[in-house]
C-alpha cells in the first residue's frame, strides 16, 4: 500500500509510478494499533535485528521509513504532529534517555546499530533505565541490534512488542523481512537461542520494503559521522605492547624495589639490561630514575 502522499508526490522517488511510499500492508496495520494504544498511557518497544548478516540489510533504512510512517499515523489517528527528524536518531545506547526528554511525547525513537565492546552491557542497563525513568513520556523506542539472541531477555520475551528480521535474500538481495508478533518473537528467543537457530520457529508474515531513507539521506550519514567522530575523541587510546609491559614492571618494582637486578632476571626471564632499562625508566626515550617507594 502507498502511504506519505503528500511528502513524495509523484517524481520525488526513483521509478514512482503513483504518490506515496510504498509499506507493506500487514505491518502497516501493525503500528496502526500501536499508534493507537499508545495515548492510553503506553509505552513501546520494537527491535530490528538480522539473520542474515549483521550489516548491509537495510535495516536502518527501514527503520527510518517506519518512523516517517509513525508520524503520519500519530496525525492521522490523534491530529498531533510529531516529526521524525535526525533529532530522533541515536547510536549508543547512554544517548537513548537523553533523547527521550528532548522529543515530544508519542515520539519514535531510533537506537541505531552501534559497535563497541561494552554493547551488551550498556544496552541492558539503559533500557532498564529508560523504562525506569521514561516509561510516563509514552515514546515507541525502535531498537537497532546485530542479533536477536543476544538481546537482554527481559526485554527480548515480555517488554518488547515484536521483532522484525530485516534479511538477504537470494543474492545478497535487499528489501526483505519478516515481522514475529509477540507470541512469535518469544518463542524464536526461547527455541531458538541455544543454537542461534531462526529456523526453529514460524514467523508471522514476510514483507517487503523499498530503498531510501525516512529521513533526508546526506542529513543522517552527516549525524552517524558525528557521533563516530565524537566517540572516538571520547574512547582513549589503546596501550602499546611496550607500554603495558613497562607500566606492569614499574608497579612491580614499586612493590618489590629490594630486589635485585639477579632476582628480577630469575623472576621474569628479562635481560640485565632491559631490566636496567625498565628501573631507570628508558623507555622509548624517557630516563627517571625510580625512587623507593615504602609498600
Amino acid at each position: 500500500m502507498k502511504v506519505l502522499l503528500e511528502k513524495y508526490p509523484l517524481g520525488s522517488i526513483p521509478r514512482q509510478q503513483t504518490a506515496g511510499r510504498y509499506i507493506d500492508g500487514q505491518l502497516y496495520e501493525n503500528l496502526d494499533i500501536l499508534s493507537q494504544k499508545i495515548v492510553n498511557d503506553m509505552t513501546f518497544l520494537a527491535v530490528i535485528f538480522s539473520s542474515t548478516l549483521e550489516v548491509g540489510t537495510g535495516k536502518s533504512v527501514f527503520a527510518t521509513q517506519i518512523g516517517e510512517v509513525w508520524s503520519e499515523l500519530m496525525k492521522k489517528n490523534h491530529k498531533i504532529d510529531i516529526p521524525f527528524t535526525t533529532k530522533n536518531v541515536v547510536w549508543r545506547p547512554k544517548q537513548l534517555i537523553e533523547c527521550a526528554f528532548q522529543v515530544p511525547k508519542y515520539s519514535y525513537i531510533l537506537l541505531d546499530e552501534w559497535e563497541d565492546a561494552h554493547y551488551w552491557s550498556e544496552l541492558g542497563m539503559t533500557l532498564r533505565q529508560f523504562f525506569r525513568k521514561c516509561r510516563q513520556l509514552n515514546l515507541f523506542i525502535m531498537c537497532i541490534i546485530p542479533s536477536w539472541f543476544e538481546f537482554p531477555k527481559g526485554y527480548a520475551l515480555s517488554r518488547s512488542v515484536f521483532a522484525i528480521d530485516v534479511r538477504f535474500e537470494g543474492a545478497f538481495e535487499r528489501g526483505y523481512f519478516r515481522f514475529y508478533d509477540f507470541k512469535a518473537k518469544k518463542n524464536l528467543y526461547i527455541k531458538g537461542k541455544k543454537e542461534h537457530n531462526y529456523d526453529v520457529v514460524r514467523y508471522s508474515f514476510t514483507g517487503r520494503f523499498t530503498d531510501g531513507y525516512g529521513v533526508p539521506k546526506q542529513e543522517y550519514i552527516d549525524a552517524k559521522l558525528s557521533d563516530l567522530k565524537h566517540w572516538e575523541e571520547d574512547e582513549p587510546t589503546p596501550q602499546t605492547s611496550t607500554e603495558i609491559k613497562a607500566e606492569f614492571m614499574q608497579k612491580f618494582l614499586v612493590k618489590f624495589p629490594n630486589l635485585t637486578t639477579k632476582d628480577l632476571q630469575e623472576i621474569t626471564g628479562l635481560s640485565e639490561r632491559t631490566i636496567y632499562r625498565y628501573k631507570s625508566r628508558e623507555i622509548e626515550g624517557e630516563k627517571q630514575e625510580v625512587a623507593p617507594v615504602v609498600v
